[in-house]
């Protein structure tokens, strides 16, 4: 009687079960996990140390996700990526092209996702329960959806986003320390390339795959909100994220079809356009907000 499971054949498991696998592994990697858990703490000690719990800087506070769980996603990730080949709790996800192992991967960065999903909720139930000043939302100066556009940004997308460029260094550097170099860079270049935020052109910013909208409250309790299409933006940060995975994608020759190079260069062209409008349309230049109650107390 044969002892091979159905999952140890030539065929491999289905795409699904082998996205399962490594969905799994990834929310049970410690750094992952440490990731995560700091989104969610940090988050709740911004308001609680907020002046009388009311809740200030919101749109800033986008940079807690995509600093704690998206930094952390990239370099898992990019293990995961690198493990599929050589790891031995990764022998049942073995079988099957690069690109489909490769496509398992992405399909686990959906684990992030959540995390990104599960922080933008837990910052709506704060202001829920301790509602803001009026100005943090920042309703009338831009629309409701522009600000749901940069919470969604700044948490799902960039926790999404991080994971995927984990997967492309993953495929693509095989030098020790990749995941760790890339990002050292991606931190170093969303902080020079946030330069321009307080000159003529902050428009400047957009093409950063992590974006900041806001400056924080100033000494005398108001805030500048930054220049720039927070819908269009979005649109072209999931480009990014479409770009990260099909690059990881066409690192297997096999894999490199007429429809995979359409795909990608049907992505960039939209990337490029959602850029250049994101900078030529909405908010057309830094706003400063009115003097917020509880941040002037301080």
């Amino acid at each position: 009687m044969s002892t091979m499971s159905p999952t140890t054949t030539g065929a491999g498991p289905g795409l699904r079960a082998m996205a399962g696998i490594e969905a799994r592994r990834f929310a049970r990697h410690p750094l992952f996990l440490l990731g995560a858990a700091a989104t969610i703490v940090v988050t709740g000690l911004l308001q609680a140390n907020d002046h009388d719990h009311v809740p200030a800087d919101l749109l800033a506070w986008t940079v807690v996700p995509a600093f704690f769980c998206g930094l952390t996603s990239l370099v898992v990730a990019a293990r995961l990526t690198r493990s599929t080949e050589t790891a031995g709790e990764a022998l049942l996800t073995a079988p099957g092209s690069e690109a489909r192992r490769t496509l398992a991967v992405v399909l686990a960065c959906s684990v992030p996702l959540a995390v990104g999903v599960l922080w933008m909720a837990e910052v709506l139930v704060i202001t829920a329960v301790w509602p803001p000043a009026s100005m943090e939302w920042w309703f009338g100066t831009m629309s409701g959806v522009q600000v749901v556009a940069i919470l969604v940004a700044g948490g799902p997308v960039a926790c999404l986003g991080g994971a995927l460029l984990g997967v492309l260094t993953g495929r693509w550097l095989r030098f020790p320390g990749a995941p760790a170099v890339v990002l050292l860079v991606v931190v170093v270049v969303v902080m020079v390339g946030h330069a321009p935020t307080e000159t003529a052109h902050p428009e400047l910013r957009l093409w950063l795959p992590w974006i900041s909208w806001q400056s924080g409250s100033d000494t005398d309790g108001t805030a500048t909100l930054y220049k720039g299409n927070a819908v269009l933006a979005l649109l072209y940060q999931l480009c990014l994220c479409a770009m990260a995975a099909l690059g990881a994608l066409w690192h297997d020759r096999e894999s490199r079809t007429r429809g995979l190079v359409v795909g990608f260069v049907g992505v960039v062209v939209a990337a490029v356009a959602f850029l250049g409008l994101s900078m030529t349309t909405g908010t057309q230049d830094n706003r400063v907000s009115p003097v917020n109650p509880a941040q002037a107390d301080h």
